[in-house]
């Protein structure tokens, strides 16, 4: 599969995912993260079950990405529980078009803000977020189980969502 055009970034590529796209979801999963990933069952819970929605970033016919928002009842605050990019196709800008999406769901959603935690030492994610408006709210010691470049600790990130779709 050759990427090389920048209109494979487009928001036509997003779709909300179905149980039919879990076990792609999964591959995307394992490929990004490998021992960090979610398994299966958490992935099911994520697209099927939680009060959240899922969408996916399908490139001619093939799951190169997705994206879970959890919302809580009564709460306008959103949470990206993951995103997640194939290694073959990062680099291309669709972790961004896929953050986008999230947050202007959220936004339909009731939510004003988005809050989210990635792995301290995670610097593409960190560039990723600070450079679509996130800002640092906390540092958060041993948040993960399995260490990340050495470090169990997560940071955690906010964005105001209104007025900056």
């Amino acid at each position: 599969m050759i990427m090389t055009t920048m209109t494979m970034t487009s928001e036509e590529n997003i779709r909300f995912a179905s149980e039919d796209d879990i076990e792609s979801i999964r591959e995307v999963e394992n490929r990004a993260f490998g021992i960090h990933a979610y398994d299966y069952l958490t992935l099911k819970y994520m697209v099927t079950e939680a009060n959240s929605v899922t969408v996916v970033f399908d490139y001619d016919k093939k799951i190169l990405a997705y994206a879970t928002v959890y919302f809580r009842k009564n709460s306008r605050v959103a949470h990206l529980e993951s995103i997640a990019v194939d290694p073959i196709a990062q680099g291309k800008g669709i972790g961004k078009v896929l953050l986008k999406e999230v947050e202007k769901i959220s936004i339909n959603n009731g939510c004003d803000r988005m809050i989210l935690e990635t792995f301290e030492k995670n610097e593409a994610a960190l560039k990723l977020y600070k450079n679509s408006g996130y800002e640092v709210k906390e540092i958060i010691e041993n948040y993960y189980t399995i260490p990340y470049d050495g470090s169990r600790n997560a940071i955690r990130l906010f964005k105001y969502l209104r007025n900056t779709i």
